[in-house]
C-alpha cells in the first residue's frame, strides 16, 4: 500500500539530515533533527491514519493532509490530520507520537484519536500494521 513511500520518505529524510548535520553548530543541528522527525511522523501518521479509517470501513478520499510539532525535543511530536471521505464525511486524527517507542519499522506509537465528522471512530495508542 502506501507503506513503502513512507518507509523511503523515511530514508531520504534521515540521509538528508545526516548530510546537512556535518557543518551545523549543535542548536542547528537539533533543530533539523526535530523539522526530519516531524516529517517522518507526519507521514508515518498519513498513511497508518488512512488505513485505521479504513479498518472502521470509513474509505478516505485522497490523503490525509497531516501537521507535526515537536513539543518535547522530538521526542513527543503533536499531529494533527484532516481529510475526507469518499461519502463527502469530514476525517480528522488528532494525537500525540512518542518517537522512541515504535512498535515496528511502519508503526507509530502515542495516543491518537479519529473521528468522522465530529464522531469517535477509533482511539488508538498504535497506529500501523504491526500494532
Amino acid at each position: 500500500m502506501k507503506w513503502r513511500s513512507v518507509r523511503a520518505a523515511a530514508v531520504v529524510a534521515a540521509m538528508l539530515l545526516v548530510g546537512g548535520m556535518v557543518a551545523c553548530s549543535d542548536d542547528q543541528a537539533s533543530d533539523l533533527l526535530d523539522q526530519g522527525t516531524e516529517a517522518i511522523v507526519r507521514n508515518a501518521v498519513a498513511g497508518a491514519g488512512e488505513a485505521a479509517f479504513e479498518d472502521e470501513g470509513v474509505e478516505v478520499e485522497g490523503n490525509l493532509d497531516c501537521e507535526a510539532t515537536s513539543t518535547g525535543g522530538a521526542e513527543r511530536i503533536e499531529v494533527s490530520c484532516t481529510g475526507t471521505s469518499v461519502d463527502g464525511e469530514e476525517l480528522a486524527i488528532e494525537g500525540e507520537a512518542e518517537t522512541g517507542a515504535s512498535e515496528g519499522n511502519d508503526d507509530v506509537s502515542g495516543s491518537f484519536v479519529g473521528t468522522v465528522d465530529g464522531e469517535e471512530v477509533f482511539q488508538e495508542d498504535c497506529l500501523g500494521q504491526g500494532c
